[in-house]
């Protein structure tokens, strides 16, 4: 009878454990439900991890004044630049995993070594880039970049965001299957690099478009090219690289929100709910697609495979042209 009695007190044991962690997943399933509800209820840091006046600042800046007036909350945009991108996603890695911080990541910020760190909130485009020159280049496309590049090897220096961004490795790309070889110049983010090409001190680079649009369209810079297959609606009479003899090539750069990994599920998706609500509106949409950025409508789930997909891409690029983010 004692022998039935323990095994029954165990049973009982083992069943009153079992609805306490049903209770607490309950309760704890409530809790966030009910945070998601009241979100945001103070301030949200936007990090952009490279300096003002490139893609990612430009982006951030046709969000928040929106965002500001949907939460009834003050949005900052603080700026963490350095090491490629590495500095702010470091950052935001290590911040409360509440939702009130978050990444404006880009094609750069996110690798093998970091990936896990993050969840996606919500893509805020996927776009190609322009492969713009100093007008004194004598080139007008870029099968003329190419033959250029042949002529005058050790001629051309190109500039990028840093090391593993989109715009550093679209360079890559191009010069691995063009064959011709241009020396990369990184900077601490686009604006940079662009003050130095209208300077002449760099002869081209891959840039955002939203970043150089303003200066295209004055002059200052000349577009020869865009990275994607097909040509992109704010710039519609430059081709595509690939119709200039590199068959296949293609690079896009993206923009999008992050959070750090342990942000609770419900609170990920209020963000990328309001966010995506954000960049529906008709004057959001317009400011984009100005500077040549095409609103993103991935789920949050859809733009963390895209990532994991990208990542793989350019890590193989990254590892046959010996290059490495420090």
């Amino acid at each position: 009878m004692k022998q039935s009695n323990s095994i029954g007190f165990l049973s009982t044991s083992k069943l009153l454990k079992k609805v306490s962690f049903i209770f607490l997943g309950c309760f704890v399933s409530l809790f966030q439900a009910a945070q998601a509800q009241t979100f945001p209820s103070k301030p949200v840091t936007i990090i952009v991890p490279f300096t003002p006046a490139g893609g990612a600042d430009n982006l951030a800046r046709i969000l928040v004044p929106r965002l500001n007036a949907l939460w009834g909350q003050s949005v900052i945009v603080e700026y963490k630049a350095g090491a490629s991108g590495q500095i702010g996603a470091d950052y935001v890695s290590k911040a409360n995993p509440d939702g009130y911080t978050l990444l404006m990541a880009t094609t750069a910020v996110i690798n093998d070594k970091n990936v896990s760190k993050f969840t996606g909130v919500s893509l805020v485009s996927a776009d190609a880039y322009v492969l713009v020159v100093h007008p004194s280049l004598p080139v007008n496309n870029a099968a003329d970049l190419i033959a250029y590049g042949k002529s005058n090897p050790k001629k051309l220096s190109f500039g990028s965001s840093g090391i593993g961004a989109a715009s550093h490795l679209s360079g890559e790309l191009f010069k691995a299957r063009a064959g011709i070889d241009m020396l990369h110049v990184p900077y601490k983010g686009t604006g940079p690099a662009l003050n130095d090409l209208l300077a002449n001190h760099i002869q081209l680079m891959f840039a955002p478009t939203q970043t150089a649009m303003s200066q295209i369209q004055n002059g200052r810079i000349k577009a020869i090219g865009v990275t994607g297959t097909k040509p992109i609606e704010a710039l519609p009479n430059v081709p595509p690289i690939t119709n200039s003899g590199l068959n296949g090539y293609d690079a896009i750069g993206w923009f999008g929100l992050l959070a750090h990994a342990n942000t609770p599920n419900d609170i990920v998706k209020k963000l990328h709910d309001d966010i995506q609500r954000v960049m529906s509106m008709p004057e959001v949409r317009k400011a984009m697609q100005e500077k040549g950025a095409e609103p993103g409508n991935l789920t949050s789930t859809e733009f963390s495979n895209f990532i994991k997909q990208e990542q793989t891409k350019w890590t193989k690029l990254m590892k046959d042209a010996n290059i490495t983010i420090e």
